[in-house]
């Protein structure tokens, strides 16, 4: 019995496979734009959900991440609202692991401009007496405790993990950067410089880092570098360090949290009173900080929830509109197979093998289409790559078990839909009916249809218009005037503080390049626009209490600074060279008396709502511990430190007349930018031979923090276009389908005198009904959902009434020449011929 069974499935199997391949073959167009428009949505969906799962995975491969927590620290400076860092005190950590019990361990990261100003130049002379330089890995430098290596998982490949950083002027290196300076060298106690005048002894060297951590690591500097005794990098003075701790197996974090209230009062309690703030601790999960954290002073760029959410709903709404696509068409194309059908019922066939045929075709083309993805997405890959910034191979895409599953489940549930609905309805045709030709589609399928079609039509309005709105905010927030002048102004790394002399050096510098007359103005400066500001501290007016001190940030800068940035003053002067101030006199930390200029935000916190009424008044501000007087001798207009998502900071300009500085720039006028370039690095080597010139300009270093926002834009056009391609394939499918069903009619409307145009004005219409009821479904719900959206940003467009017009349009244009092209196919054949057959 089994085999016979056997036997029959195999026949039965056989019959299905050939009645398929002939129907395939006798409509290519159907089965064509069917494969094509599965496979294209399937490619579309699997590409996106690997970015989406590369972005979820961040910090997974670290061994019990959900034990590790980042201490943060919550600020209320002069009651102006809290504001969280991602950094904390350097003394937050060991305190923990001394105080509470369920503490396992804790390590301190500082980032490197916490210990050098200016650029860092990192050197190594080999054996041949050859020199290597490089400034390529400033951002990936840190200095850190010895329990990093533990703590995150650094997998060593020379050298011993447990003591690599215990010496204080010991570094360790990746895989990577030990073969740019060392080559084939063993690297092990080889010294390395930092600026010609540091050295460091190569104590270890680890396997490269993946992409997917918030914490990227290119140098790890023992953090014993600081020292140990009365110095503020092991103090409750300085709360400028990444503090992570591990928990206990089994520890509830809140549990540690509840402690917190009385662990900051006993630690900080005597230095908020004295200051007038208030300091909140709270435990950030390091799984989460990629997505769900953007906090003050991040170590790195982080990624949005929302933005994940967002393209994971478009990933979904590009494979329903495949799906629907296949659906409609199937349906549609299933009708004319009405005598097909009950040619065999008479003949004896059983409805579940009619079920079973229909079934089967439709997995066959689903078949096709995964097996085309493949092929799709193994081509698209290095564009991919490229387009959202991360190599979807390396991430091993093709190993994860969830891209298989999603691929198995599109196969699967795409070929069981698309072939239900007309195997069920054909099969429970009643064969004599048909015969006799009297079979039409029933209601109930008309409005399935409609369902289907509106969707489509939803799904697309939505995406278009989404994008569209996307699109809008970020050209705003790229053409926005920035209240400083963010051409032709050429910055580069200051050079390396190395003694008295250096000052020197650089005002000479500045000399020789104003006497070039392509260059207008020489500027130097700790800061610059697109950086956020890491000085920052609390001002007020001479007569106000501590605590009714306003936040505000500090930017050192010298007497050209606001004029080579074209900042606008609204009163009083800005800085002369004269002006300039010390921080301490011979004698220690004395203070000594300041002049300042401050923004208008910085005005109107201290309350002076009319620029001109701060002029010549006096602010104490606090600049480290102590608190100093300073006379606001200029008022100047607001400008975009930091992205237009960001509000304007509260700035306070100060002139020292000695410090290192970080940044030189230097604005530049006339046509040939790359010859003055030339001789400004020139010149530069020329003064400082020890030190690296890399330049950039101020608006790509500023553009930069729009790269999240403009690959995600770019990934919504690029996605929505494939979106709407997809449709388009399905309802020129769908219009050729029409238009066969509206041979007879047509023919008739133009034997009885009418033109092309009107004997297709029924197609129209009723196509033009549906899409004004996807929009009428769609805009409401994408107005809320952009709405939302852009509360985010400080700076903002308004939402208009075209934004909403020109997707529904777009989409009515592209159905109706999808449709019409093969309608008016139709309408042009010879109504003689078309009513022959009838």
């Amino acid at each position: 019995m089994p085999k016979v069974f056997g036997q029959n499935m195999r026949i039965m199997l056989k019959n299905h496979l050939k009645i398929a391949l002939r129907f395939f073959l006798r409509n290519k167009l159907f089965t064509g734009i069917n494969v094509l428009g599965l496979s294209i949505g399937i490619t579309a969906f699997i590409l996106l959900i690997s970015y989406i799962g590369f972005e979820k995975s961040y910090d997974s491969f670290i061994p019990n991440v959900d034990n590790l927590y980042r201490v943060t620290l919550t600020t209320n400076l002069g009651g102006n609202g809290f504001a969280t860092s991602a950094t904390n005190h350097p003394m937050a950590g060991p305190a923990m692991l001394s105080d509470f019990p369920e503490v396992e361990s804790y390590t301190r990261i500082a980032d490197k401009p916490m210990a050098f100003s200016g650029t860092m130049n990192i050197s190594y002379t080999n054996t041949l007496g050859d020199e290597i330089k490089s400034d390529a890995i400033d951002d990936y430098i840190y200095f850190a405790d010895n329990a990093i290596i533990d703590m995150f998982d650094i997998q060593f490949i020379q050298g011993d993990a447990a003591t690599a950083l215990d010496e204080p002027i010991t570094v360790i290196l990746t895989e990577k950067i030990a073969h740019r300076f060392f080559g084939n060298e063993d690297p092990i106690n080889k010294m390395i410089e930092i600026n010609d005048n540091f050295k460091l002894k190569v104590t270890g060297v680890f396997k490269d880092r993946p992409e997917n951590t918030h914490l990227p690591m290119g140098m790890i500097v023992s953090y014993n570098i600081f020292g140990q005794d009365g110095d503020h990098a092991n103090s409750w003075v300085w709360p400028e360090f990444y503090n992570y701790v591990k928990l206990k197996p089994g520890t509830d974090p809140k549990v540690v949290e509840a402690k917190f209230p009385a662990f900051v009062k006993k630690y900080l309690g005597n230095i908020m009173n004295e200051h007038g703030f208030e300091a909140k601790f709270a435990l950030q999960p390091v799984k989460d900080i990629h997505l769900k954290s953007h906090l003050l002073k991040e170590i790195s760029p982080n990624n949005s929830e929302g933005t994940l959410y967002f393209l994971l709903i478009v990933a979904g709404f590009i494979i329903a509109i495949a799906m629907i696509n296949f659906i409609n068409l199937s349906t549609a194309k299933s009708m004319e197979r009405a005598k097909e059908v009950g040619l065999k019922k008479v003949v004896g066939a059983p409805r579940s093998v009619l079920i079973h045929q229909f079934l089967f075709e439709s997995l066959i083309i689903n078949f096709f289409a995964v097996i085309i993805s493949f092929v799709l997405i193994n081509l698209l890959i290095p564009s991919f790559n490229s387009l959202v910034g991360i190599d979807v191979l390396n991430f091993g895409m093709w190993g994860k078990w969830q891209v298989w599953l999603a691929m198995l489940g599109i196969f699967l549930i795409g070929g069981i839909l698309a072939g239900l609905y007309p195997a069920f309805v054909l099969s429970s045709f009643v064969p004599i009916e048909v015969l006799r030709g009297k079979f039409h589609k029933t209601t109930k399928g008309n409005i399935l249809q409609k369902t289907l079609v509106v969707a489509q039509f939803v799904i697309s309005i939505a995406l278009i218009a989404g994008t569209y709105i996307v699109y809008n905010q970020f050209s705003y927030m790229q053409n926005q005037d920035l209240g400083f002048n963010a051409e032709q102004n050429l910055v580069f790394s200051a050079p390396t503080y190395a003694d008295s002399t250096t000052q020197q050096k650089i005002e000479s510098f500045k000399r020789e390049l104003i006497q070039n007359p392509k260059i207008n103005n020489v500027a130097l400066s700790d800061e610059i626009p697109g950086k956020p500001i890491i000085q920052g501290n609390t001002i007020r007016q001479v007569h106000e209490r501590r605590e009714l001190g306003v936040n505000a940030n500090f930017v050192i800068i010298d007497q050209d600074f606001i004029k080579t940035y074209g900042i606008k003053r609204l009163a009083g002067r800005d800085f002369v060279k004269e002006d300039a101030s010390s921080l301490y006199t011979r004698e220690g930390a004395v203070p000594s008396g300041h002049r300042v200029v401050i923004n208008r935000s910085a005005a109107k916190n201290l309350g002076f709502s009319d620029p001109e009424a701060a002029i010549d008044q006096k602010m104490i501000f606090k600049f480290g511990p102590i608190d100093r007087t300073a006379q606001i001798i200029g008022v100047v207009e607001d400008h975009h430190q930091q992205s237009l998502q960001k509000g304007y900071d509260p700035i306070v300009f100060m002139h020292f007349e000695s410090y290192g500085a970080s940044f030189v720039t230097v604005n530049i006028t006339g046509d040939n930018i790359r010859g003055t370039m030339g001789q400004i690095e020139a010149k530069f080597k020329e003064f400082f031979p020890n030190d690296l010139f890399n330049s950039f300009f101020i608006d790509d270093y500023f553009n930069r923090q729009y790269r999240a926002e403009s690959k995600f834009g770019t990934i919504c056009l690029v996605f929505s276009m494939l979106a709407i391609f997809i449709a388009a394939l399905g309802l020129f499918g769908l219009g050729s389908h029409m238009a066969m069903q509206k041979t007879k009619e047509i023919s008739i409307r133009k034997v009885m005198g009418a033109t092309v145009a009107q004997a297709l004005a029924i197609i129209p219409r009723k196509l033009l009904s549906l899409v004004l009821l996807s929009g009428a479904i769609a805009l409401p719900i994408i107005y809320f959902v952009t709405k939302k959206w852009l509360e985010k940003y400080a700076f903002k467009i308004d939402l208009s009434v075209s934004m909403f017009l020109i997707p529904l349009l777009l989409v009515l244009v592209v159905a109706a020449l999808s449709i019409l092209s093969q309608s008016f196919k139709t309408a042009m054949v010879n109504p003689a011929e078309s009513l022959r057959n009838e």
